[in-house]
């Protein structure tokens, strides 16, 4: 199975799924011609596919917050975040959840990559709003229970007539957030601001490779390279 992807100057892409195998991996045509592949390994081409990898997981966050955007949910929610509407803000929450943990999952180790970006890493005006989205993220979406961010309260309620013979009811008083608002910063700015600054990275660290690594040794040493063959697991 294969998807095709055209970009500019007569190159396309085949990103290939093995139906068998479950291998994935990309082939590359110049004017229908295949062109050779060859995988880099070093230190620097790990660090760019871990920013690879947190860019993507940031664009990720941002078509879930923008769908919480065009539901609109300012029209029928509090200043707090909760809505009465509880199909539509279960929606919200779903997505506001998942943006929240994959949002958090570009600043806390992570298994399998190389690097995760640091607290300092948004620009000053940023930080603060930063850090209360990840204190949500720890304290809501992945670890629950802390700073009142959500909260149960069990409570008998009595008849008002105190002679009453009915059996008094227990409640639980349920408060949980749908979405953490804020007037100055919006989590969209926020996570756009973080992306422009990881393809920033990833445009200097493409270059650093090709100057540092790839064009000291010279076209016949890569293409001597590339024709060596490729073994897939």
């Amino acid at each position: 199975m294969a998807r095709k992807k055209k970009l500019n100057n007569g190159w396309e892409i085949h990103e290939i799924l093995e139906p068998d195998t479950k291998v994935r991996y990309n082939k590359y045509f110049h004017k229908r011609k295949i062109a050779p592949r060859i995988e880099l390994d070093s230190k620097l081409s790990q660090q760019l596919a871990a920013y690879t990898l947190i860019e993507k997981d940031l664009r990720n966050a941002l078509i879930w917050l923008e769908k919480i955007e065009k539901m609109e949910p300012e029209q029928s929610a509090s200043a707090s975040g909760v809505g009465s509407d509880r199909d539509h803000f279960n929606l919200i929450k779903g997505l506001y959840v998942a943006a929240l943990t994959i949002y958090g999952k570009c600043f806390t180790s992570c298994e399998g990559r190389f690097l995760s970006l640091p607290r300092k890493f948004p620009d000053k005006e940023f930080r603060k709003f930063h850090d209360q989205i990840m204190h949500m993220r720890h304290n809501f979406a992945a670890h629950s229970g802390s700073d009142n961010f959500e909260e149960v309260k069990v409570v008998l309620v009595l008849y008002p007539n105190k002679r009453s013979n009915a059996k008094p009811f227990i409640y639980r008083e349920l408060m949980q957030p749908d979405y953490l608002t804020s007037t100055e910063i919006s989590f969209i700015d926020l996570v756009k601001h973080i992306q422009s600054k990881v393809n920033d990275k990833i445009r200097i660290l493409s270059e650093k490779i090709f100057e540092d690594e790839v064009r000291p040794k010279g076209k016949d040493y890569w293409y001597k390279i590339a024709s060596k063959p490729i073994k897939r697991t």
